[in-house]
């Protein structure tokens, strides 16, 4: 655990997509906990977590964690592949969530 950052939030995210959302990558073998490759993202980031308490944006939370508050919760996670979780994190694509899809083309032209 490192600040706000918990394994539970990451083993969670891996539990329940166990591949990447947006490539489609599989783990190497998440049965054995293999995931090389393959990173739990948050979706409204932890840097901005003054924000998110702020707004409230915890009330839209089902599932809490055990630990390190609602912006850890499963809900808001991805398993991304790490070189889409740093797009992600950079802001240099993005999910339109009343469509539940990718803005691709972004993607494609850093090789992804």
């Amino acid at each position: 655990q490192t600040g706000s950052r918990v394994h539970s939030f990451r083993d969670a995210v891996r539990s329940r997509d166990r591949r990447c959302v947006i490539s489609g990558e599989e783990a190497i073998d998440a049965d054995h906990g293999i995931w090389y490759g393959l990173e739990a993202a948050h979706i409204f980031p932890l840097a901005q977590e003054r924000h998110w308490i702020d707004f409230n944006y915890g009330r839209w939370i089902s599932i809490l964690p055990d630990k390190g508050g609602a912006i850890n919760s499963v809900q808001n996670g991805l398993l991304l592949r790490s070189d889409i979780h740093q797009l992600f994190d950079g802001y240099l694509f993005s999910i339109n969530p009343d469509v539940c899809f990718p803005c691709l083309h972004i993607l494609r032209s850093y090789g992804g």
